[in-house]
């Protein structure tokens, strides 16, 4: 009896899997940043596959973090150094409430089991490098300071792959995101960050239950792909 329940649950598992993938695949052609004033616009645009951003003010004000070297200990005060940077932080995780950031992909909002990969990241004078968002959403929130985002439509992947990114800014949605600003970027999309004096951000790269493992495979082996199950555009 057991066996057989475990090949169910194995068989419905797979049949959420295939089309948790073909989402996956999915992005708006003509999508752009959705600047949204209240939850349900933003809600609406997430399920467009926009990118969209709100403003959630706090009172961070952040000038020196405690770096936990495993050997030792170092006090990283921003002013003393001319760079800075601090990519995908779990221990810096500390230094905010995130009990207070904006709930939009939490699980109340979704009838899946969502798994969240939070970090912290800290830039100064810092150009950043092409990330892709496999993540179903990926979540930049500007805890202090701000930042310059490049945001790239999927259907620029071809024109701007293996370049240099000042080569490819003329296809990116620029945006100036500064302290409060918090943007949901969709699966697919592309962006780098250029930082002049400093900017403290919390990440999070959210997905379920059925696209953490086709996801963690992308994030980490540059040569898989998901398979060609449908057209790529909404």
């Amino acid at each position: 009896m057991f066996k057989i329940l475990l090949q169910i649950v194995l068989i419905l598992y797979i049949i959420f899997l295939f089309f948790n993938i073909m989402d996956l695949k999915k992005y708006n052609v003509n999508g752009f940043i959705k600047t949204c004033s209240d939850e349900d616009e933003a809600k609406q645009n997430i399920l467009n596959l926009n990118p969209i951003l709100l403003n959630h003010e706090n009172d961070y004000e952040i000038n020196e973090v405690i770096i936990d070297k495993d050997t030792y200990i170092e006090n990283l005060v921003f002013e003393e150094r001319d760079y800075i940077e601090i990519d995908n932080d779990k221990s810096l995780l500390r230094i905010i409430d995130r009990g207070i950031l904006p709930s939009l992909l939490t699980q109340r909002h979704s009838k899946i089991t969502q798994v969240n990969n939070e970090s912290i990241s800290i830039y100064k004078n810092n150009q950043g490098i092409l990330k892709n968002c496999y993540s179903n959403n990926t979540i930049i929130y500007i805890v202090d300071g701000d930042t310059t985002l490049y945001l790239f439509n999927p259907k620029h992947k071809d024109e701007i792959k293996d370049k240099q990114v000042e080569s490819i800014k003329k296809w990116a949605h620029i945006k100036k995101l500064q302290k409060g600003d918090y943007l949901i970027i969709p699966t697919n999309w592309l962006y780098f960050l250029e930082t002049g004096d400093k900017c403290i951000l919390y990440n999070n790269k959210v997905n379920n239950i059925f696209t953490i493992i086709p996801n963690f495979i992308r994030d980490n082996y540059e040569t898989f792909k998901l398979p060609d199950l449908i057209s790529s555009v909404k």
